[in-house]
């Protein structure tokens, strides 16, 4: 209450400063709003950018990536039937199929040989 009572006193007994306060309380919020609205654009022009922009960037050249397993060497492989390929599971290499259920670890010195329902090699990669 103090601060209405040193409000009075600063205005004077008749000023009706509350009547004053909300109708520029109002005002501003009336302001506010209508300048959050923006001019149209015209009729001939997009308000959307549909058009691409190109942008040239130097392209540098990418190192070789280098695999860390043995897929190289097992890829010709690909399209043999399982039972002929020569190959002996290990530590750095395993072979399953494509329906099989295996774990999903990441080990980059790891063949990883994919037969087919049809006993086909399909895939070899690392991981």
């Amino acid at each position: 209450m103090t601060l209405l009572y040193d409000l009075r006193e600063i205005n004077g007994a008749g000023c009706d400063w509350k009547g004053v306060f909300g109708m520029m309380y109002r005002l501003g919020a009336l302001l506010a709003c209508l300048a959050a609205c923006g001019p149209l654009p015209a009729e001939d022009e997009p308000a959307i950018v549909t058009e691409p922009v190109e942008v040239e960037v130097e392209a540098e050249e990418a190192p070789p990536v280098l695999e860390q397993c043995d897929a190289a060497d097992y890829r010709p492989l690909i399209g043999t039937p399982r039972a002929e390929a020569a190959m002996s599971p290990g530590e750095r290499l395993r072979v399953f199929s494509v329906n099989a259920i295996i774990t999903q670890e990441y080990l980059p010195q790891r063949t990883n040989v994919v037969f087919g329902d049809d006993g086909l090699i399909t895939r070899v990669y690392c991981g």
